[in-house]
């Protein structure tokens, strides 16, 4: 069975409970498509430690994050579409300490996946260039 997660926004979890996220793994629809017949458990949901203002005091803690996904045999993580702020020209970009994370998983041997749901969630692996 292959475990995965779902990485999210800090700033966006103070006002989202996961709902869409979680609906798209359950029905294995838009981000989690890939996975349908197959046996798939999401064995982790977590958030970024933050950024500007809203920053936590302990990021070395994304490090025992990265660790955690590692030692839990986490397959994927899944990256949700609410790490992609407009920037001042009103493109989505993802977040800069998202994509520091996700290069990290890389390395570590953690496939990243774009998306969770909506219509721009590809479910494709993450393009980190």
């Amino acid at each position: 069975m292959k475990k995965i997660a779902i990485l999210r926004c800090l700033d966006t979890s103070a006002a989202c409970a996961g709902t869409g996220c979680l609906r798209a793994f359950n029905e294995k629809s838009e981000g989690f498509k890939g996975y349908a017949g197959q046996e798939v458990q999401l064995a982790a949901m977590w958030t970024c430690n933050g950024c500007g203002d809203n920053k936590l005091a302990n990021q070395e803690g994304i490090e025992k994050k990265i660790a955690r996904m590692v030692k839990n045999n986490i397959s994927a993580v899944h990256v949700s579409h609410c790490t992609c702020k407009k920037n001042a020209a009103g493109e989505e970009i993802r977040c800069p300490v998202i994509i520091d994370i996700c290069r990290k998983l890389e390395v570590a041997g953690v496939a990243v996946i774009d998306g969770t749901h909506g219509q721009k969630a590809t479910g494709e692996r993450l393009k980190l260039s």
